[in-house]
C-alpha cells in the first residue's frame, strides 16, 4: 500500500550511519569501487552481505583490505558495529543485529532459497530506521527487493547501482522496480553522494523543525500543484521527507526551497512521490490475514447466496498486492464454502504510477517468497521475469484513483482493508477516515487496520473483534452519516488553494453575510463545470442527487437522480445552444410515496461553467401550497435577480482573489529582481573595481613583456616561427634562417610557399592538427639533405582572451645528440647485457661462489655458498674463514695465502669435514681458488667450490649396483635355463611349447620390472593383479576382494607366476576361454592356531566343465615349485562343476618382511625348476 516514511526513529547513536550492502554475482568488483571513495574520516559503517559458497572460507577480508585504509573485518557473532569500520558477513550464516551488536544467524530455508540481503536489510530498518541506507549492488535475481522496502519505509535512504554500470543487473533492476529506491548512481559515486546528503541533512533538520510557517507553505505549494492536501499528516513524516528533498538538491535554507517549489512545478511532483512510499507485499503479516479468514470471511459468506455481490474496498492499494491477497483470500474461501456470490474488490489509491502496476498484475520472482505455493500455483502464471496474475483473480479486483479523504467513499461494503496508512495521520483526519470507514460498510461489515493502528473515533463507530490482529465490526447502533468530504464541497482544490486571503466584503456586505445569503435565501443549486463535474453542491440540493455504488465519480449524470437524468441532459444541452439564456422546465418527481412538481433551471456561465437550480411547487394533489419547509414557490423575476447577484458576486469574488493573488505574485517577483539587481550592482562594481586594478598592472607588465620579447628574439639560438590561423608567417627569431630562407618581405605568406631544409608539408598538417585539437605536439624530423636530425615542438598560438590565433613551432638540432645517445645506449646496452650475464651466471651456478681479501675474509658469495657455509649470505659476509670452517681453515688460508702470493689460482683442492649446520655429517668439497685482479695486483682471491660428497656416493653406489646386477642376471639366467631345460622335456607341439616359454618368461620379465620400479623392495598385490588379470581381461571378467597389502621381492616373483600359470590355464581350459566365464580373487590375512598366513583363493565359473587331470603338468609343478620349495607354503586344487577353485598359503613374514640385503635376491633362494 502507499505509505508514507515511517515516523519510528532509532534510539542508536545518531551520529554513526550504517550502510547495509547487498551485492550477488559481481558484486565485488562493484564493492571496491565503492570502497574507493571512503575516507578515514567518514562516519559510516559499512555491512556487506553477499551470497557466498557455504562450503569454502571467504577471500573478501583479504582482497578489500587491499583497496582502503578502513579495518576490514570477517563478521564474529557478538561483535559491536564501530563507525569507520567494513564488516563482511561469513559463509554458511545470515545476519541480524540488535542494537549496535552483530548476530550470526544459522540458515533454516535450503540453498537456493535464502534470501540473507532481504531479513538482514529488514533487521536494519527495525533496530535503525532513518539512521539505515541500503545499497543494492550487482547480483542476479530478486535478494534485497524486500530489504529495500523495509529501509524506505522506516525512513532510511536506498541506492541501487545503475544497472548499465553493474555486471549482473537483476538485483538492481529488482529493486528498482519496487518503487523504494531513491537514487540510482554508479557505484563509484555513492559514497560521494551519501556523504554530502548527511552533511546537508544534519544541519536542515534543525533549520525547519521549528518552523511550522515552512511546513504550511510547502503543504500549500503541493495541494496547488498536485490537488492533494498533506496538511493532515503528521509533522515528522513531513519533516524527514522535506528534508530528504532539500538534501537531495543541495539546499540548506527553507527560503530557497520554497523559491524552488514555486519556480519548479516538476519539485512539487518529486516531493508528493516521495511522501507516497509504495510498500506493500503479499499476505504481508501472515497471522492478521490468517485472522481474518478465521474470523470475518466466515460471518460475512453466511449471508451471501447465489447472485449476491461480496463488496471489499482496499483503500490506500499501492501496487496491489493487498488487493489481491484478499482476492485470493476470499476465492479461496467461496470455492471451499461453496458460496456463489460474485466478488467485487475495489483498490484505490492516488499513486497513479502504482495504479498502473496494479493494474498490470505483473511481480517479480522474489513474490514467491510471499505468497503461499497453493495460491501461487491456482493464481499466477510464471514468466519470463517473474508471475502475472491470472485473469480469473484480475477480473475480480478493480483498481482505480481516489482519495481517501476528498473523494465520496464506496458504499454497502462487506469488508474494508486499510493497513499502515492511518499511522501518518493526524487525529482529526484519522476520525474523519473512521467516519468515512463506517459510512460505507453494510451492517455488521468488517474493518482490517494494521498493527500500528486502532479505531477509536468519537462515537466507537467499530467494535473490535479480534485486537491483536485489528480486526473490527462495524457498530450498527451508530447512525449512518457522513458529512461529504472537503474536496466533494468545494469548487476544486486547485481554486481553493488559490483563496488564502478571501475578501472581507462582497456588494459591500460582510464575507459571512453574503455567505448566509447564499445558503439560507437561495434555491437549491448545483455548480457544474466544462467537463460536467460538479464543483459545488447548494444548500438543499443533496435531495436531488445520489451516491452510487462502485467506483465514486463526480459526473452530474452519476450523481443526479435517474427521474431528472433526461430532464437536465435536455437543459443542459439548450443553454449551450442558447448562449448563455437561463431556461427550466418541470418534472414530476415522486418521493417517498407522494407526487411532487419539481422546477429544474440552467444558465450557462462564464469560464465554461454552468448554474443548475431545483424548486419544489406544490403537490397536484394537494391543491394548496406546499410546506414552506419542504418547496420554494417560484418567482421568476425574484429567482433572475437573485441569481444576477449570484452571479456578479461569484465574478467579484473570484476577480478579487485573482487580482490580489497577482498582485502578491507580482509584488514577490519584483521584490526577488530588485534584490536580485541589488546584488548583481554590488557585484558588478567589485568586479570592476578589481579590473581596474588589474588593467594598470597588466599595463606595466606588458610593457616589459614587449621589451623581455624583444630582446629574447634578437638574442635567442633556438629557431621558432609564429604562424597565424591561415599559416602565413607572423614573425621568426634569426636561427629559423638557418632552416627556412626567410626574408623581411615573407612576412604575410604561407608557410608552404616558403622554401625549407624540412618537410614543408609535414609541417603544415602538425600546425593544422595542432590548431585544431590542441594539446602541444612532438615531431622528429630529418633534413632534406638527411644531414641533421632535428625536434620540432608545435603549439597553439593563444591570443591574450586564450583564442587560438594560430600555431608556434620550434627547431631543435638533435643531430649530435642524438648519434652520442645512439652510441651511449649500445653501449650501455652492451655493458648491461654483459653485467646481466655474469650476474646470471653467479647466481645461477651450481656450485658456490664468491671472493675472500686479504684477511681471508668472505666479501661475496653466490646463494649456493650457503650450502657450504650452513649459514644464511647476510650473517657470511664479513666472517673469516676460521670462524665458518674452524675444522678445515688451516689448508684453506694456505691456499687464498699462496694465491694472493703467487698470483696463479690452485685447483681443485679436496677438503674434508663439516659444515656449522650438519656438524654430525662429513662432507668432500673440491674447491678452486683463483686471482681477482686490478692495476694494483690481486685485489682478492675468488673460489668456486664443488660439493662431491654425494659424487663419492654414488660412485660408490655404482659398484655395489654392478655386483648386485651381476648376482641378479646369473639368478635370473638360472630360473631362465630351468624353465627351458624343462620344455625341451615336454612333449607336444614344438611351437605352443616355446610360446609358453616366451610367455612364462615374459610374465618372468614383467614381475621384475614391478620390483624394480620399487627399488627392489615391495610391490602392491593390487599391481601383480593389474599385470596379469585387469589389464588382460578387464574388470567386468574379474572380480578381487581383499586389503591392500605389499609384498616383499621374494614373494612378488613366486606369486607373480602362480597368477600368470592360473590365467593362462583359465584362457586355454577354464573360465576365460568363454565370454560369460569370470574369474574371483580373494585374499586375506588369516590365523588358525599355527602362525599367521597369507592366503589366497582363486575361483573360477561361467567356463566349461571341467575334469581333474590325470597327472600334474608342468604348470602346476611351477607352481608347487614357487610356493612350496620358496616358502614352504601350501598349495591346494579343488576342481568343482563349476570350475577351478585354488587355494595358495604362503607364511605371513615370508611373504611380507623386506630384506634390504641385496644379496637376499629371491631369485638366488628359489629351489631349481625340476
Amino acid at each position: 500500500m502507499t505509505e508514507m516514511l515511517s515516523a519510528a526513529e532509532s534510539a542508536a547513536d545518531r551520529d554513526l550511519v550504517l550502510l547495509g550492502i547487498g551485492a550477488s554475482a559481481g558484486g565485488l568488483e562493484a564493492f571496491q569501487s565503492l570502497l574507493g571513495a571512503l575516507r578515514p574520516t567518514d562516519r559510516f559503517a559499512l555491512i556487506l552481505v553477499q551470497h557466498l559458497d557455504p562450503e569454502h572460507e571467504s577471500l573478501l577480508p583479504e582482497l578489500l583490505s587491499k583497496r582502503t585504509r578502513l579495518p576490514v573485518q570477517s563478521i564474529e557473532d557478538g561483535m559491536e558495529i564501530e563507525s569507520g569500520n567494513v564488516y563482511l558477513i561469513p559463509p554458511a550464516f545470515g545476519l541480524d543485529i540488535r542494537g549496535r551488536v552483530l548476530k550470526l544467524v544459522p540458515f533454516e530455508a535450503p540453498r537456493g532459497l535464502r534470501r540473507p540481503i532481504d531479513s538482514f536489510f529488514q533487521a536494519l530498518a527495525r533496530e535503525h530506521g532513518s539512521n539505515a541506507a541500503g545499497v543494492i549492488l550487482s547480483g542476479t535475481g530478486s535478494d534485497g527487493s524486500n530489504g529495500v522496502r523495509a529501509i524506505k519505509e522506516a525512513g532510511g535512504l536506498v541506492f541501487a547501482q545503475d544497472p548499465k554500470d553493474a555486471r549482473y543487473d537483476g538485483m538492481p533492476r529488482s529493486a528498482i522496480g519496487t518503487g523504494a529506491v531513491d537514487l540510482v548512481l554508479p557505484a563509484a559515486e555513492m559514497i560521494g553522494v551519501l556523504r554530502d546528503f548527511h552533511d546537508r541533512a544534519s544541519g536542515i533538520a534543525p533549520t525547519i523543525e521549528s518552523d511550522a510557517e515552512f511546513i504550511e507553505k510547502v503543504v500549500r505549494n503541493v495541494r496547488y500543484r498536485t490537488g492533494h492536501d498533506f496538511s493532515g499528516y503528521k509533522s515528522g513524516t513531513l519533516l524527514r521527507r522535506i528534508t530528504l528533498r532539500m538534501s537531495v538538491l543541495g539546499l540548506t535554507e527553507p527560503g530557497d526551497y520554497l523559491r524552488e517549489l514555486v519556480q519548479n512545478r516538476g519539485e512539487a511532483d518529486r516531493l508528493f512521490r516521495d511522501l507516497l512510499i509504495n510498500v506493500t507485499s503479499f499476505f504481508r503479516d501472515p497471522a492478521a490475514f490468517d485472522a481474518l479468514a478465521r474470523v470475518a470471511i466466515p460471518g460475512i459468506l453466511e449471508e451471501k447466496g447465489r447472485g449476491d455481490e461480496l463488496r471489499v474496498w482496499v483503500p490506500g492499494c499501492s501496487t496491489g498486492q493487498e488487493a489481491y491477497t484478499v482476492a485470493m483470500i476470499l476465492a479461496d474461501a467461496m470455492t471451499r464454502l461453496d458460496v456463489r456470490a460474485r466478488l467485487c474488490v475495489f483498490g484505490t489509491d492516488i499513486d497513479e504510477d502504482a495504479l498502473a502496476i496494479a493494474r498490470r498484475a505483473q511481480y517479480p520472482n522474489s513474490i514467491a517468497s510471499e505468497v503461499p505455493p497453493q495460491f501461487l500455483e491456482r493464481y499466477f502464471t510464471p514468466t519470463r521475469h517473474g508471475f502475472e496474475v491470472r485473469g480469473e483473480l484480475r477480473d475480480m479486483v478493480r483498481f482505480s484513483s481516489q482519495s481517501l479523504v476528498k473523494d465520496p467513499p464506496f458504499s454497502r461494503l462487506d469488508l474494508i482493508t486499510c493497513r499502515n496508512l492511518l499511522i501518518y495521520f493526524n487525529h482529526e483526519l484519522q476520525e474523519l477516515a473512521q467516519r468515512v470507514f463506517h459510512y460505507a460498510l453494510r451492517p455488521g461489515g468488517f474493518l482490517m487496520l494494521g498493527p500500528s493502528e486502532t479505531a477509536k473515533a468519537e462515537g466507537d463507530p467499530f467494535v473490535n473483534v479480534v485486537p491483536e490482529h485489528r480486526i473490527y465490526r462495524r457498530n450498527d447502533a451508530l447512525a449512518r452519516s457522513l458529512d461529504l468530504p472537503r474536496g466533494f464541497r468545494s469548487i476544486s482544490l486547485a481554486s481553493e488553494a488559490t483563496h488564502d486571503a478571501l475578501p472581507e466584503q462582497i456588494f459591500g456586505l460582510p464575507y459571512a453575510a453574503a455567505e448566509a445569503l447564499v445558503v439560507r435565501h437561495v434555491p437549491p443549486f448545483l455548480l457544474i463545470g466544462p467537463q460536467d463535474e460538479v464543483t459545488r453542491v447548494g444548500a438543499g440540493a443533496e435531495r436531488f442527487v445520489r451516491l452510487n455504488p462502485g467506483t465514486a465519480s463526480l459526473g452530474i449524470r452519476a450523481l443526479i437522480l435517474p427521474e431528472l437524468e433526461q430532464p437536465l441532459k435536455r437543459l443542459l444541452t439548450g443553454s449551450g445552444l442558447a448562449g448563455g439564456s437561463f431556461r427550466q422546465t418541470r418534472v414530476e418527481l415522486s418521493r417517498d410515496g407522494e407526487a411532487q412538481e419539481v422546477t429544474i433551471g440552467c444558465e450557462t456561465l462564464s469560464n465554461g461553467l454552468r448554474l443548475v437550480t431545483f424548486g419544489t411547487i406544490a403537490s397536484p394533489s394537494s391543491g394548496s401550497a406546499a410546506d414552506p419547509d419542504t418547496r420554494i414557490v417560484l418567482d421568476e423575476a425574484y429567482v433572475s435577480q437573485i441569481e444576477d447577484e449570484l452571479e456578479e458576486a461569484r465574478l467579484m469574488v473570484r476577480t478579487t482573489v485573482e487580482e490580489l493573488e497577482t498582485s502578491n505574485e507580482e509584488l514577490k517577483s519584483s521584490n526577488e529582481e530588485m534584490m536580485s539587481m541589488n546584488e548583481e550592482l554590488q557585484s558588478a562594481n567589485e568586479e570592476l573595481s578589481t579590473t581596474n586594478e588589474e588593467l594598470q598592472t597588466k599595463l606595466a607588465e606588458l610593457a616589459e613583456v614587449n621589451a623581455d620579447l624583444a630582446n629574447f628574439m634578437s638574442s635567442t639560438q633556438i629557431a621558432t616561427v609564429f604562424l597565424d590561423r591561415e599559416l602565413r608567417l607572423r614573425s621568426f627569431t634569426p636561427e629559423a634562417a638557418t632552416w627556412f630562407r626567410f626574408v623581411e618581405q615573407d612576412r604575410g605568406r604561407e608557410i608552404t610557399d616558403i622554401r625549407a631544409r624540412l618537410d614543408i608539408g609535414t609541417i603544415a598538417d602538425v600546425c593544422r592538427r595542432v590548431m585544431a585539437e590542441g594539446p602541444a605536439e612532438e615531431v622528429a624530423m630529418v633534413s632534406t639533405d638527411g644531414e641533421s636530425e632535428v625536434i620540432v615542438r608545435f603549439a597553439p598560438y593563444r591570443s591574450g582572451s586564450g583564442d587560438r590565433g594560430g600555431v608556434v613551432f620550434s627547431i631543435f638540432d638533435v643531430t649530435a645528440v642524438t648519434r652520442f645517445a645512439r652510441a651511449a645506449e649500445e653501449a650501455s646496452a652492451d655493458a648491461r647485457a654483459s653485467a646481466e650475464e655474469i650476474e646470471e651466471l653467479y647466481l645461477g651456478s651450481p656450485g658456490a661462489m664468491g671472493l675472500v681479501d686479504r684477511d681471508f675474509r668472505y666479501l661475496r658469495a653466490n646463494p649456493k655458498m650457503a650450502d657450504f657455509s650452513g649459514l644464511p649470505n647476510e650473517n657470511l659476509i664479513g666472517r673469516s674463514i676460521s670462524e665458518v670452517h674452524p675444522d678445515v681453515a688451516g689448508r684453506m688460508v694456505a691456499s687464498v695465502r699462496r694465491v694472493f702470493d703467487s698470483g696463479e689460482p690452485v685447483l681443485r683442492q679436496v677438503v674434508r669435514g663439516t659444515t656449522p649446520a650438519d656438524p654430525d655429517v662429513p662432507r668432500v668439497w673440491e674447491i678452486d681458488w683463483y686471482p681477482v685482479h686490478r692495476s694494483d695486483g690481486v685485489r682478492a682471491v675468488g673460489f668456486n667450490v664443488t660439493d662431491v660428497t654425494r659424487l663419492l656416493e654414488l660412485q660408490a653406489d655404482l659398484r655395489r649396483i654392478m655386483r648386485e646386477l651381476q648376482h641378479r642376471v646369473k639368478n635370473m639366467l638360472s630360473n631362465v635355463i630351468a624353465l627351458v631345460n624343462r620344455a625341451r622335456r615336454e612333449q607336444g607341439d614344438p611351437q605352443e611349447i616355446l610360446e609358453t616359454l616366451a610367455q612364462r618368461i615374459r610374465a618372468l620379465a614383467n614381475t621384475h620390472n614391478l620390483l624394480t620400479s620399487e627399488n627392489w623392495a615391495s610391490t602392491s598385490l593390487s599391481d601383480i593383479f593389474a599385470l596379469e588379470l585387469l589389464n588382460v581381461y578387464g574388470e567386468e571378467r574379474v572380480t578381487l576382494r581383499g586389503p591392500e597389502m605389499r609384498l616383499n621381492a621374494r614373494a612378488t616373483l613366486s606369486l607373480g607366476m602362480v597368477i600368470h600359470e592360473l590365467a593362462t590355464n583359465a584362457s586355454k581350459y577354464g573360465a576365460f576361454s568363454r565370454p560369460e566365464g569370470r574369474v574371483s580373487v580373494r585374499w586375506s590375512r588369516v590365523d588358525e592356531g599355527e602362525g599367521e598366513e597369507f592366503r589366497l583363493v582363486w575361483q573360477e565359473s561361467g567356463g566349461p566343465a571341467v575334469n581333474p587331470p590325470s597327472r600334474e603338468g608342468f604348470g602346476t609343478q611351477l607352481m608347487r615349485s614357487m610356493v612350496e620349495g620358496s616358502f614352504y607354503g601350501s598349495i591346494e586344487s579343488n576342481w568343482e562343476p563349476a570350475g577351478l577353485r585354488l587355494v595358495v598359503a604362503l607364511p605371513w613374514n615370508a611373504a611380507t618382511e623386506v630384506d634390504y640385503d641385496s644379496d637376499l635376491d629371491p631369485l638366488r633362494h628359489a629351489d631349481p625348476l625340476p
